[in-house]
Parts: structure tokens; sequence; C-alpha cells
């Protein structure tokens, strides 16, 4: 089965625990992979994952991992496999630093 993907896929958002991070947008860099037997639409995906951030303005790179392992599932029900990686890139001058995730459905 052929891995779809996205990578280096970058937007400012509301992410963050700390009083800063509630109120000014950081910059964030996404990768993703999925494996279905279904169409994935990567300008979907992208749109789709922005806008989400958007909305749930997560406080933690591991929830947004959870949240979204579960919501592309929903959407893409013949997912197999889905991977996604955040990526905080200017949060720390001289590191980039985040989460990810793999998850066999």
């Amino acid at each position: 089965m052929i891995t779809v993907f996205v990578e280096d896929f970058k937007f400012k958002t509301i992410i963050g625990l700390l009083a800063f991070e509630r109120v000014k947008r950081q910059k964030i860099r996404v990768d993703m992979g999925f494996k279905a037997d279904e169409f994935i639409d990567y300008a979907f995906v992208c749109e789709h994952t922005r806008n989400e951030f958007e909305k749930m303005k997560f406080k933690k790179v591991e929830e947004a991992l959870q949240y979204f392992k579960n919501n592309f599932k929903e959407i893409f029900p013949s997912l197999e496999y889905f991977y996604m990686k955040i990526s905080k890139v200017k949060i720390i001058s001289n590191a980039t630093v985040g989460a990810k995730i793999e998850q066999l459905y």
C-alpha cells in the first residue's frame, strides 16, 4: 500500500500552555502520512488541518496529535496507518521541538 504524505506544511496558530502562547500566533510545521484504501486529497488535508488548529486552539502538541489521530480516522474510514509530526519551529532559538504519533488501525 502506498503512503500519501504532506511534509513541511507551515502556518501560524495558537498552540501552547504558556500565557504568551495563548495570545500570540507561532509558526508550526506539520508533517503527515496516510495509508488508506480511498482517495486522500492533499489540499483537503492541509485546509482541514489548518482550520482545526484555528478552531481548537490546542494547549499541547500531544493533545493535537491525539485529536487528529481520531479525527482523520473518522474522515477516512479505510485509514490503516496515520503519522503526524508537529514541530514548533521558533519557540526555542536554537532548536526545533515538538512531538509525533504513528498509529496502525
